[in-house]
């Protein structure tokens, strides 16, 4: 019923997922680091400014006639920073990579109607790299994760998750017990 699914939405925790199977255990949900949000939306904090810096320098011409105007379009350019802001956020928080004790999924939010959902079951992973390039990246403690599975699959690469060297830890455990048929301990 759709009353539940809504209602859902509000009593289920980090632990879930939509596609979770019976009995399956949520090891690591992930995001992007915070950085790689930030800076977009600070960039447009910035963008934001530029109409106050126009009315500040051409005051005198903007009040002779074209306040009107200048308000008219001050107020679509704000619409569309606030609309491409919303855009950056809604792509951050959609864009995971969970870990469950059976499985990696990536979802990954291509826009506002667009999604891509890849998994990989840990069983099938060889090789996990984790590579940080950059000053920021290693200042800040973040970089990409690449999964090598068995077979003729490609590599799956998450790209800038926060301290890479605990997730491909946490991934490798996961590997290590599923493959001697342990079930790993999960935080809670």
């Amino acid at each position: 019923m759709i009353i539940d699914k809504i209602i859902a939405i509000f009593s289920e925790s980090s632990r879930t997922f939509e596609e979770q199977e019976k009995g399956e255990e949520v090891v690591l949900l992930l995001r992007r680091h915070p950085f790689v949000a930030l800076l977009p939306v600070g960039m447009l904090g910035l963008f934001a400014l530029v109409p106050i810096f126009i009315i500040l320098i051409f005051y005198s011409y903007i009040a002779a006639g074209y306040l009107n105007l200048f308000l008219f379009l001050a107020s679509v350019y704000y619409i569309a920073i606030w609309l491409i802001t919303f855009y950056y956020l809604m792509m951050y928080t959609l864009n995971t990579v969970i870990v469950t004790d059976r499985r990696v999924i990536e979802r990954n939010q291509l826009g506002f109607f667009s999604r891509e959902v890849s998994e990989l079951h840990v069983y099938r992973i060889q090789d996990i790299t984790v590579s940080t390039k950059g000053i920021i990246p290693t200042m800040l403690h973040y970089g990409d994760v690449i999964v090598q599975t068995a077979g003729t699959e490609q590599r799956f690469i998450f790209q800038d998750l926060p301290k890479p060297e605990n997730v491909k830890g946490a991934i490798m455990k996961v590997v290590s017990m599923a493959n001697a048929g342990v079930k790993p301990a999960v935080d809670k």
